[in-house]
């Protein structure tokens, strides 16, 4: 299984490089990602989960594929498959695109119809969702500000939430992201990162409003290979302080790959990464 996944991404990372050879100007990278959880934005979307990704980019438009696999249980019976499709531009160290979110979940891959209030309450709709972005890396223009700063609402898709008067309405859920990339030696990045939710959300479960929903700290080891390949090897901490209290900061689960943990307050995740470029 390795040897065949591993024969998997060298073809791919020969047949980007032979595309780069014969168009220049042409970026691309492949790779993928091993982790102990799948973990965004302070939220926890279950275990151990395979993480590949190819990107394709040229004069600062970039397109990029990235999947997830984790297995729902610990029988590894039942996975949770997901694609991100990223349409994005960059210019200045600003970036601005867009990032359709699919779960293969037997409905159309863009499904905007809004639920009935009995189809919600049954959770018969459709989980895809679309969000726009946009982040200014300071770093790009001054090298000793490695600041980004990065802001993203769900425009499209699930993000539906019930009123007062128990119409399903959306949320149009937001997220404001500040990290710092802080270069440490032997080849050691330590980036600590402030991520907020302004307004009832997602990352609150529709629930509450302003909240700090991502304090987490990555620590990462990059060594380059070869011209060509790198690895990269991660731990990082998350804690979402939301409605946080002694109960539920390490929840409260019998099944720790279920997707039920992403009640979880406190998380945290290793991580093995192999790419081509």
């Amino acid at each position: 299984m390795k040897r065949s996944i591993f024969s998997v991404f060298a073809a791919l990372a020969l047949a980007a490089n032979t595309f780069a050879y014969e168009f220049p100007g042409f970026e691309w990278e492949v790779g993928a990602d091993i982790t102990s959880a799948y973990l965004w934005r302070g939220l926890n979307y279950g275990g151990l989960a395979f993480q590949p990704d190819a990107s394709i980019g040229y004069g600062g438009l970039k397109a990029e594929a990235w999947f997830n696999l984790s297995p729902m249980d610990y029988t590894f019976s039942e996975f949770a498959p997901e694609m991100d499709i990223t349409l994005s531009y960059s210019i200045a160290g600003l970036t601005v695109g867009a990032t359709h979110m699919f779960y293969f979940d037997g409905t159309k891959f863009f499904d905007y119809s809004r639920p009935s209030t009995a189809d919600f309450l049954e959770e018969n709709y459709a989980g895809n969702q679309t969000e726009v972005f946009a982040s200014y890396s300071f770093g790009e223009i001054w090298e000793n500000v490695p600041l980004t700063i990065f802001w993203s609402t769900h425009v499209g898709g699930s993000d539906w939430y019930l009123d007062d008067n128990n119409n399903v309405k959306k949320a149009y859920s937001s997220y404001l992201e500040f990290s710092y990339n802080a270069e440490l030696p032997l080849g050691f990045t330590l980036t600590p990162t402030v991520g907020l939710t302004p307004y009832k959300s997602m990352y609150t479960f529709y629930e509450g409003k302003f909240a700090f929903n991502n304090l987490s700290l990555k620590l990462n080891w990059e060594y380059e290979v070869s011209d060509h390949f790198c690895l990269d090897v991660y731990a990082v901490g998350m804690l979402n302080t939301y409605g946080l209290n002694k109960e539920n900061v390490w929840a409260a689960t019998d099944n720790t790959y279920s997707l039920d943990n992403s009640s979880r307050h406190l998380n945290g995740a290793i991580g093995l990464g192999l790419w081509f470029y």
